[in-house]
């Protein structure tokens, strides 16, 4: 029987294929028998025997020095670089699974490295970039933090943490100047600092003790260290780390990156530059020796446009990368790897076969020695030796296909999936050849794939949609012909024309032509048979009778010679654009849209945008406006103004009008509008027209528009899909050759040769320089603006609410100061600087700023409201349309004028206080009244009371009207529910008889002192002063505990048994009596008593319950009565007769002795009726 490679090779089983690891990813997960499989299946190719030695020297040396040393492993997609740096990270953790393994390379470097690295100790990390850092804001410093963290937790050590003590020290400082004393007060309190002045002798002290008062600060916060966030400064952050791992005791920091590359694609500019300069200064520093040796390895794809020259994104991305780092020492895996790995995992021959194995081998070796050269270029005979059963090319083509593959689809997976799902019943001897391949690779369903998808679907569609069915006709009309075209033919037909395919990408493959004896050569599994010649000749007549059929298959010249090729169109294109054109010809609409295509792109702008708004920057706040593109000679007048809500207009012309007009018509229409309606903010933005020919380019996107667009199906309903498809994506490519050299031509008409005619005066006609996009969006808006609003302020930040807020904060502190000056933080300068300096209010200095009250933007607000109240909206006007200041720079005014003034803000229509927040809406509704403010010292007072006794948030330091109403409004809300509590609490003790304890009490006095903020204050004021009132500046007063844990009483008296309660009331005889008595007075007691002395807790109601249901259950309980005993013969006569023995009773136990006195008359009634003796003996107990 002839033997298959499934029984002579140890292949997996067919099911197992999805399961295998062809896609290995770093790991620090510790599963030995992971690590155990991934040993066995690792092969130690000649490239790798040749590097770990030159590796290892080279860490040895690094360590000894105590320097860092950095290295790039290269290879292409599915080399085996995450493998590779796997088994290093294994071999520099000194295991003995991967010392143990059974390779003479390894063997031979145990005794020279195994020693220096059992004393070097090293902490191996494995970092796989696109799961540890997947996030858009994880960098590769806190990646590596991360990933040295987990490494150490897994091994039982405490993780790395580099705090950010700046960002901690700001902050603290912030709050020290938000709560001044009370913040070093509570600080003091908390044992973090004894003073301010210790605070900042050891936050200008050294590193240790800058840290040491940072980590004490967020300790007293309640706070880790990961909340302070990873200090940026990376080079300290390496040496930190370096110390840390030390200090675990290990004797050098080992990095193994993985997914680099493809990390790096998703950052932006600014962290795409960040992160490569950090992994340069893990090797290239100045910072001296750090604690211990750093080494980094990084994996890194071979730059893929070696291959593909139009893959040019991927060598900008090595070019940058290379730059950067070079310091870093490179190991290069090459592509042959797949080779050795082929034959070290794939092809694992079972020992009971491998002589046949070796047989069949020799002998296909000695059959393609001269002609294996020949048809690859490189190969040599221990080639074929190594990957039978596959065909050396068919592994090369591999390489170059699976680095175009989405990463499941590695080399590695096709290679499994050809033996045991494609071929698994290929006989010993036979070859796979090159063409076998396509169905693995292209497979009916469909090809996707990571790079070049493009060619890869259009290789599949050229083959089942033209060659296949193609050869399938050939098959047909042979057999209707009786011609010797049969189905052995026909597979080798395929085969040719899958290989020719398959070279499209490959250029392994392809080399330098395909001809038809390359195309016999590659998928000749026996080569012996027929003679070459008749060979050749055969398949060249079945090739060019294809290519009669289907002409997307080329042949050149003749016989075995010949060149063949693959093109993916045969259509007569110039054709099909000639019927497109001949529609739209005289059209306006489709000129229109081509146009709008080109222009609206270059503008920036969307076409179901236009006509619409358009936003703008102007002195760093943004303004909308609308926006047309239009005939502006044939707009009406009301056309060319701009609506209420919008603050300009801009009109852009066609670069072309009816016949007998040009740009001076343009300009005549702009001047006549203007002249009739007077001034107004519109700005028209005329070119010059084009000429015949760029007119041309319009016509042609718009013929080709056409042809991509419903009439498709009109104009190429003669032609095959595969036809159609090609025809549809040569007019895509040529519409966007048009598109781009159209938008070029546009640059020149609108920018070099256009005008600028406006509705106002002084605007400069001609335009701005730049591209188009840049002169709409960042020019003709600005001109409109700059000429009619030059009083506006010039922010150099964009005045945000949130901004604004920090803005108006400042200004209330600082108007709260005698002198009217205040410091400020770095944040708030950035504010200040931006923001308070244009509008006139702050003038800075280098820590402190003062207020100003005396310049225009203010004054024009506060000169308005010189009475007791005044309407906001004429002031609102004013501001708009005197300095087009914004809705939120306007209300921070009305806030900050409320704070300045004491004012409180009401609707203006039903008087109703309405609290106005700084938002970017207009608040024109609102009326301003004077209202009193509370006085600071009783203000910083309610801010610590509000807090403890009703654990309300306390407000902002500012004092204000605003915060004075919302804080006594929050006050009344949570006053409420707190009297409720109280109220239903007092009722239930009430009734439950405690009524005259000492919680009762209290319960009294809380609802009294909260009663100043029942229901809905009319003084804000008033009643924060009446509240304040009600309460001592006492801490242990005990009304406050009453208060803070009224749900606690509420929810306890909820769990009260009231059934076991009543029933215990009942129970007072009975042997329990004085137990019970003694609980219920114990419940009784309980809730008389003040809170301070006992609390009315869950547990205690839980533990009163308990003893009354164990109690109740032994009361309810029925003795047991056990059987008479058989009647006792009767005593002789005068016979003493003992009725009761050592019965034990205490004197005074009534109930006992009763019990007692019960059971001697139930033992005489069992006696004869007689008159007998009775004799009673006491004996205390203990006593003989």
């Amino acid at each position: 029987m002839t033997l298959t490679v499934s029984q002579v090779f140890d292949l997996p089983r067919r099911e197992d294929i999805t399961a295998l690891g062809f896609v290995v990813r770093l790991s620090d997960d510790d599963e030995d028998a992971a690590f155990r499989r991934l040993v066995d299946d690792y092969v130690v190719t000649p490239t790798v025997a040749q590097e770990l030695p030159v590796i290892l020297k080279s860490m040895r040396h690094t360590y000894k020095a105590r320097g860092d040393l950095g290295r790039f492993v290269h290879g292409s997609f599915g080399s085996g670089k995450s493998h590779f740096l796997t088994y290093l990270g294994l071999l520099l953790e000194n295991r003995d699974v991967a010392w143990s393994k059974s390779d003479p390379a390894v063997r031979a470097l145990a005794d020279e490295h195994r020693g220096w690295l059992g004393e070097a100790c090293l902490l191996v990390v494995r970092l796989h970039m696109l799961t540890a850092a997947s996030g858009h804001e994880t960098g590769f410093d806190r990646a590596i933090y991360e990933a040295v963290s987990e490494a150490l937790r897994r091994r039982g050590k405490a993780p790395f943490e580099f705090l950010h003590v700046d960002g901690v020290l700001a902050e603290a400082r912030r709050e020290a100047e938000l709560y001044g004393a009370q913040f070093w007060k509570r600080l003091e309190e908390g044992g973090v600092v004894g003073s301010r002045a210790e605070f900042d002798a050891m936050a200008s002290g050294s590193a240790d003790e800058r840290e040491a008062v940072a980590r004490a600060y967020l300790a007293w916060k309640g706070r880790d260290a990961a909340s302070a966030g990873v200090d940026p400064r990376w080079g300290d952050g390496l040496r930190r780390l370096a110390e840390h791992v030390k200090a675990q005791g290990y004797g050098g920091l080992v990095l193994l990156v993985d997914e680099f590359l493809l990390w790096l694609r998703e950052k932006s500019g600014p962290d795409f530059e960040r992160a490569i300069n950090q992994l340069n200064v893990i090797v290239d520093h100045a910072d001296g020796a750090r604690a211990v040796p750093l080494f980094v390895f990084v994996a890194r794809q071979r730059n893929i446009e070696e291959f593909f020259p139009d893959m040019v994104e991927e060598r900008q991305l090595h070019e940058h990368l290379g730059h950067h780092a070079k310091r870093f020492e490179v190991t290069n895996l090459e592509d042959v790897e797949l080779r050795h790995v082929c034959r070290g995992r794939v092809l694992r021959r079972r020992p009971e076969h491998a002589a046949d194995v070796q047989r069949v081998v020799d002998a296909l070796a000695r059959d393609h020695e001269k002609v294996l050269p020949a048809i690859l270029h490189g190969a040599e005979i221990g080639y074929l030796r190594d990957v039978y059963p596959f065909h050396p090319a068919l592994i090369e083509m591999l390489i170059d296909v699976s680095a175009l593959m989405q990463r499941d689809r590695t080399a590695l997976r096709l290679l499994y999936e050809l033996l045991l799902l494609h071929h698994p019943e290929l006989p010993l001897g036979k070859l796979l050849p090159v063409g076998c391949a396509f169905d693995a690779i292209f497979p009916p369903a469909g090809v996707e794939g990571s790079k070049r998808v493009e060619d890869l679907r259009a290789i599949h569609r050229t083959y089942y949609q033209r060659f296949r069915p193609a050869i399938d006709r050939m098959l047909r009309d042979a057999k209707a012909a009786g011609s010797d075209f049969d189905e052995k033919r026909r597979g080798e037909l395929d085969a040719m024309v899958k290989t020719a395919l398959l070279a499209e990408v490959s250029p392994r493959l392809r080399g330098s032509s395909m001809n038809v004896e390359r195309l016999v050569r590659l998928n000749d599994a026996e080569v012996t048979g027929e003679t070459d010649r008749s060979k050749f000749n055969r398949v060249y007549q079945d090739l060019l009778e294809l290519s009669r059929i289907a002409s997307d298959l080329q042949l050149s010249g003749t016989g075995k010679s010949a060149t063949v090729s693959v093109v993916l169109q045969n259509v007569n294109f110039s054709e099909m654009l000639g019927r497109a054109r001949d529609r739209v010809a005289g059209q306006k609409q489709p000129l229109l849209t081509a146009f709008y295509k080109v222009l609206l792109p270059a503008l920036g702008l969307k076409r179901e945008l236009v006509p619409g708004e358009i936003e703008i920057e102007w002195r760093e706040t943004r303004r909308r406006g609308s926006i047309d593109v239009t005939n502006v000679r044939t707009l009406a007048n009301a056309e060319f103004k701009r609506a209420a809500h919008h603050e300009f207009r801009i009109l852009i012309d066609y670069p072309w009008d009816e016949p007998g007009y040009s740009v001076d018509d343009d300009v005549a229409r702009v001047a006549d509008v203007r002249k009739r309606d007077g001034t107004g903010m519109t700005i028209c933005w005329l070119p010059r027209h084009l000429t015949p020919s760029e007119l041309g380019f319009v016509q042609d996107i718009a013929a080709l528009d056409e042809l991509l667009g419903p009439a498709q199906d009109e104009l190429l309903r003669d032609l095959a899909p595969h036809e159609r498809s090609m025809v549809v994506d040569q007019a895509q490519n040529q519409s966007q050759n048009l598109q781009k050299s159209l938008t070029q031509k546009l640059g020149e008409v609108y920018r070099d040769h256009g005008q600028i005619s406006a509705m106002i005066g002084g605007v400069e006609a001609r335009v701005p320089g730049g591209e188009l996009e840049y002169i709409l969006h960042e020019r003709l808006g600005q001109m409109l603006l700059d000429r009619q609003f030059p009083s506006h302020p010039s922010f150099t930040l964009e005045p945000r609410p949130d901004r604004l807020r920090v803005l108006c904060e400042w200004l209330s502190r600082a108007a709260e100061k005698p002198d009217q000056t205040e410091a400020f933080s770095d944040d708030e300068s950035r504010v200040l600087q931006g923001l308070g300096v244009p509008l006139e209010l702050v003038q800075s200095g280098q820590t402190r700023a003062s207020l100003r009250l005396d310049t225009r933007y203010i004054k024009t607000v506060r000169d308005a409201v010189k009475d007791g109240s005044a309407m906001w909206d004429p002031i609102d006007r004013r501001l708009q349309e005197t300095y087009a200041l914004q809705p939120a720079v306007r209300n921070m005014f009305l806030l900050f004028l409320c704070r300045l003034e004491s004012f409180r803000t009401v609707n203006a229509a039903s008087g109703e206080p309405v609290e106005v927040p700084l938002d970017s809406k207009p608040h024109t509704t609102v009326k301003l009244l004077r209202a009193p403010l509370i006085d600071l010292a009783s203000w910083s007072r309610a801010r610590e009371v509000g807090p403890q006794v009703l654990k309300a948030q306390a407000p902002s330091g500012a004092r204000t009207l605003s915060e004075q109403d919302r804080y006594v409004a929050l006050l009344c809300e949570l006053a409420s529910q707190k009297r409720s509590d109280l109220e239903g609490v007092h009722e239930r003790l009430v009734k439950l008889g405690a009524g005259g304890g000492r919680r009762v009490a209290d319960l009294k006095i809380a609802i009294a002192r909260l009663a100043p903020l029942a229901g809905k204050p009319a003084d804000s004021c008033a009643t924060l002063q009446k509240f304040l009132a009600a309460w001592p500046d006492d801490a242990g007063d005990p009304i406050r505990l009453v208060v803070a844990r009224i749900a606690t009483m509420k929810e306890a008296l909820g769990k009260l048994d009231d059934t076991a309660r009543l029933t215990l009331q009942h129970a007072v005889k009975g042997p329990h009596a004085a137990e019970v008595d003694a609980h219920v007075r114990a419940l009784h007691e309980l809730l008389s008593a003040g809170e301070q002395e006992r609390a009315l807790s869950v547990n205690a109601i839980d533990a009163w319950n308990e003893t009354a249901r164990d109690l109740l259950a032994r009361i309810l309980q029925r003795p047991v009565t056990p059987p008479p005993p058989p009647p006792q013969p009767p005593p002789p006569p005068g016979v003493p007769v003992p009725l009761f023995q050592a019965e034990v009773v205490r004197t005074r136990d009534a109930p006992a002795l009763r019990a007692l006195a019960d059971r001697i008359v139930a033992r005489l009634g069992d006696l004869a009726d007689e008159e007998v003796e009775i004799d009673v003996l006491f004996r205390p107990r203990g006593r003989s």
